[in-house]
């Protein structure tokens, strides 16, 4: 009697230990490894949609992106077939624009925006912007 219920409970942990493990898809990135990421991606600018023009109009381009805060707000689920963490991730910081002929301004943005971090096939982290 003994012996059965050892081996019952025994399987059950496996059973469930395993569900977990399957369930769980890979790994998310470390908030070091994102804000590194994060940080790469938008080094040479943001979109222009991110910054708004004082008075209104178009921003042509932006440039010289620095970052005040990186923060992830919400992770997404593990995209099993894509093998992928979708996240929303809050951007502050500020970015040199072009917002006129030879006008160049530095201008403020705050953007909550999807990122979706992977591994390469060397087990390095990536990220791209959605």
């Amino acid at each position: 009697m003994k012996s059965v219920n050892q081996t019952t409970i025994l399987s059950i942990l496996i059973f469930f230990t395993l569900t977990l493990l399957i369930g769980c898809g890979a790994p998310k990135p470390s908030g070091s490894v994102v804000k590194k990421l994060v940080e790469e991606e938008l080094s040479k600018g943001v979109p222009t949609s991110w910054v708004k023009k004082p008075g209104g109009g178009t921003v042509f381009w932006t440039q010289d992106t620095k970052l005040k805060t990186v923060k992830i707000e919400e992770w997404g689920k593990f995209n099993k077939a894509r093998q992928y963490w979708p996240a929303k991730i809050r951007v502050v910081g500020s970015a040199k624009a072009e917002v006129g002929f030879f006008d160049y301004r530095t201008l403020d943005f705050d953007k909550v925006a999807d990122f979706l971090f992977y591994q390469d096939d060397f087990g390095k982290w990536q990220v791209s912007k959605r």
